[in-house]
Order: C-alpha cells, then sequence, then structure tokens
C-alpha cells in the first residue's frame, strides 16, 4: 500500500510524460504554455500533460504568486492578458501552426500582406483555408494560382489566375446553384492581390470576379409590421422576458448590428445633457477596440422614444455593473464569448417568436424566409431583420432622409442603406415631383 502510495505521489511530478523533479518546473512549463497562446485550463492541460483539474490547482498558487508568475484569471478561470500580447501571441500561433499549408511559400507571403493590414489571425485562417479548399479541387498548389516564382509578365500571370478561378467558378455553380460566391470571391481577389494581380474598378465582373455582393438589393423591403410588433411586444411583456423585449425595441431604434447590441455598455449611455448612445461595431474597421475585436465607436443621438425603452431596460434588466446583457467576466477575451452567447440566445429566441407568428401576418413570403432561414442562402437571420426594420420605419419618418438614417443606423455612407435596407419608392418620387416647383428663371435670379 505505501509503495503504492509513494508510485502515484511520483508520477504527479510530470510534464509532457517526462519526470520533473519539483512543483516549480510544472508552473514553469505553465508559464510557457501561456507564453504559447493557451489560455484555459483545458488547453494548458493538453498542452503540458495535465488533466485541467490539476492546471487549476497550480494557476491559483501561482496567482498568489503574482510577482514571479504574472498570473491573472478572469471570472471564468481563463488567463487574463493584454489585447495587445494577446494579438501577437495568435499571430504567432498562425505563423507556427501545425497546418503544412501554411507554410508555403505563397501562403507565408499572402499571410504578411494580410497582418500589414491588420487582419484578426483567426480571419486569417479562415482566407487560408478557402483557398486550401480551391487549391484542393483544382488539384493545383497555390504557388500555381498565381504563378509565384515564375518569370512571367503580370499579364500572363492576370490571365492563368482567372483561368483558374473560371474553372472553379464551374464546378462551384455545378455543386451549389444557389449558394453566394461573393466570399470566396473577396478572398480569391486578397489572395491574388498579394501577389500583384489586380484588377481594375468594375473589371473582375468579366470573370465572375465582382465584389459587389449578389442579389444587391433583393431584400429590401423586408419589414416587421406594425401589427407583428405590437403582437411581439405582448407576448414578451407577458413572459417577462424584459432581456428580448429590450434587445429588439432598443435595435428597432437604433439599428445596430447583432454584435453591437449585444456588447452594449451602460457607461456608453448618456442621458443628459442630450440622449446618446454609443454602440461598437466590428464590421466597420475602423481602429478601435473592444471585446478583443477592432471596429468604430459609433455615436447615435436616438429618439426620445428610444429614450424611454432605454430607460425601461434600465429599471427592467437585472442590474449589471458594466454591460446591458450579462456581468463582467473580468477580462475582453471571456466578455467577448459573453456576448456571443447573448446574440445566439436571442437569434433562437426571436426565430422561435417569428415562426409562431400568424403566417398571414407576414408583409410577404421573401421576409418570412429571411427571418426564418431556407437552409441555403440565409440559416436564419432574425436579428438582421430588427435593422431592417428599423431603415424602413425610420426612412418614412424622416421623409426618406437617407443622410440621418444612416448616421442613426451605423451605415458609413447612403449608398448601401438605399441600394439594400430602402430606398425611396417610387409612388413617393412621383408625390414628391407634383409638390415640386422648379422655375429656372426664378431660383436663377437668386444667385
Amino acid at each position: 500500500m505505501a509503495q503504492s502510495f509513494v508510485q502515484r505521489k511520483k508520477s504527479r511530478l510530470r510534464v509532457k510524460g517526462l519526470k520533473v523533479k519539483d512543483r516549480e518546473k510544472i508552473k514553469e512549463a505553465i508559464a510557457i504554455s501561456v507564453q504559447n497562446g493557451n489560455y484555459t485550463t483545458r488547453e494548458i492541460g493538453l498542452d503540458i500533460g495535465k488533466d485541467h483539474t490539476t492546471v487549476s490547482r497550480y494557476l491559483t498558487e501561482m496567482e498568489k504568486e503574482e510577482g514571479k508568475w504574472g498570473i491573472r484569471r478572469d471570472a471564468n478561470g481563463n488567463i487574463v492578458i493584454s489585447l495587445q500580447k494577446q494579438l501577437a501571441q495568435e499571430y504567432r500561433r498562425l505563423e507556427r501552426g501545425g497546418e503544412p499549408f501554411n507554410q508555403l511559400p505563397s501562403i507565408q507571403k499572402w499571410i504578411t500582406y494580410l497582418k500589414s493590414g491588420g487582419i484578426p489571425a483567426t480571419r486569417i485562417q479562415y482566407m487560408v483555408n478557402v483557398i486550401h479548399g480551391i487549391s484542393d479541387q483544382l488539384m493545383v498548389m497555390p504557388e500555381t494560382l498565381v504563378s509565384h516564382g515564375v518569370p512571367i509578365d503580370s499579364a500572363r500571370r492576370k490571365e492563368i489566375a482567372i483561368e483558374y478561378w473560371r474553372n472553379f467558378l464551374a464546378w462551384f455553380n455545378s455543386a451549389y446553384p444557389r449558394m453566394q460566391k461573393t466570399g470566396a470571391i473577396n478572398v480569391y481577389r486578397s489572395f491574388l492581390s498579394a501577389h500583384s494581380v489586380n484588377f481594375a474598378h468594375g473589371e473582375g465582373k468579366r470573370y465572375g470576379l465582382s465584389t459587389t455582393p449578389e442579389r444587391l438589393g433583393e431584400y429590401k423591403e423586408i419589414m416587421l409590421t406594425p401589427e407583428q410588433i405590437a403582437a411581439i411586444n405582448k407576448r414578451l411583456e407577458k413572459e417577462s422576458d424584459w432581456e428580448s423585449w429590450s434587445f429588439m425595441n432598443i435595435d428597432l431604434h437604433t439599428g445596430a448590428r447583432a454584435f453591437a447590441m449585444a456588447s452594449m455598455n451602460w457607461d456608453r449611455i448618456a442621458f443628459s445633457p442630450l440622449f446618446r448612445v454609443e454602440q461598437f461595431e466590428p464590421k466597420v474597421k475602423r481602429g478601435d477596440w473592444y471585446l478583443t475585436k477592432e471596429g468604430k465607436w459609433w455615436v447615435k443621438y436616438p429618439t426620445e422614444e428610444c429614450r424611454a425603452v432605454v430607460e425601461t431596460a434600465h429599471d427592467r434588466l437585472p442590474k449589471k455593473e458594466r454591460f446591458l446583457f450579462f456581468d463582467d467576466a473580468g477580462s475582453d477575451k471571456a466578455n467577448a464569448l459573453q456576448a456571443s452567447y447573448v446574440m445566439s440566445r436571442m437569434a433562437v429566441k426571436f426565430k422561435k417568436v417569428f415562426s409562431e407568428l400568424d403566417k398571414a401576418s407576414w408583409i410577404n413570403e421573401k421576409t418570412r424566409i429571411y427571418a426564418l432561414g431556407d437552409e441555403v442562402y440565409f440559416n436564419g437571420h432574425p436579428l438582421h431583420l430588427l435593422r431592417h426594420t428599423m431603415a424602413q420605419y425610420y426612412l418614412v419618418a424622416t421623409n426618406w432622409s437617407l443622410a440621418y438614417v444612416a448616421s442613426l443606423g451605423g451605415w458609413e455612407n447612403t449608398e448601401v442603406l438605399n441600394k439594400c435596407y430602402g430606398g425611396i419608392p417610387e409612388h413617393v418620387k412621383a408625390q414628391m415631383a407634383k409638390s415640386i416647383h422648379a422655375r429656372f428663371d426664378v431660383l436663377l435670379n437668386l444667385q
């Protein structure tokens, strides 16, 4: 029995299966694992060959020796590190990763190109995976797609890249006739650009390489009707689901994208002297950082109706120190995860709510498909439907002031708002024409 106890005790002092002299060596291994970008107990445990509960015990000791190890954890038990350090570690992991495809010269050059543009490591890996898929389908190396290292002129290099794309496009259109290609096009053109294969404005269209979203504007008229909004509010109030009620009604007045809504921060809301809301839009890349994401803080001055909604949310939602919809978990990474949980929870909730509405209440079949998903294009975008609805209502309320609605809803310009969310209807244009009197002789005399 004593021999068994001694053997079991010795087995604990191992790192990656190798014996170590003392517990300090295990702590050193944990510190190195953290430096290599492992932030959870499970990731560290897999790296050093220890159970996650054992790693957690060691981390507790290391936290108490903060001056020595510099270890601090958030409420979820994950390692807290600075955003700058986290980004650097993610880039290092991407470059050295276990994926041999990443080490190919043409891919390495592209990764450097993307890093110089500040593209996050996770996005870069997704883009690399797309090129990997294209290469596999065509059964050629990525070097072949861009003639990497081949001494030919740029015109010939472009011809070869286009020819391979056309071959891939023929297969893609046959295999997935209803699926959009814009994402793959953007990735392929980025890869080509890193290798000096570029296209003039509008040139890509003739080769099937246009980056303009397909079916642009096809869903611009979708919206929830006033009757549907009233019915949903009545249901949520009856269920005392003030989280969903607040999410929907704030979004109907601000038009924020899902992450901007889920990550709303009380510190970014001012009630006086002017009512102001700031929401973080990661889709708009402008050098601000929030919860590990790059984007832009969008300053909005919503209506008094929106103020009343936010005040109700403040009274009805469980009191939280920083965020509207979740408790502060102690680190940006953990809070970003919390925001994603909110988005997922809200999407599930509203998909269920929309599916249970009277089918005859939908403004058209396209709206119903967009809200609930058709398994091919959207797979359900219930939260984005709120953004579309905001655009429709506020355009009418402002007599189609595209500039104001764009500034309120978080559109960088009026072009996308006009094309994709709700331009001026033809019958309104006709009505406006009747009320306009343009006498050129009078107008010229005013100068």
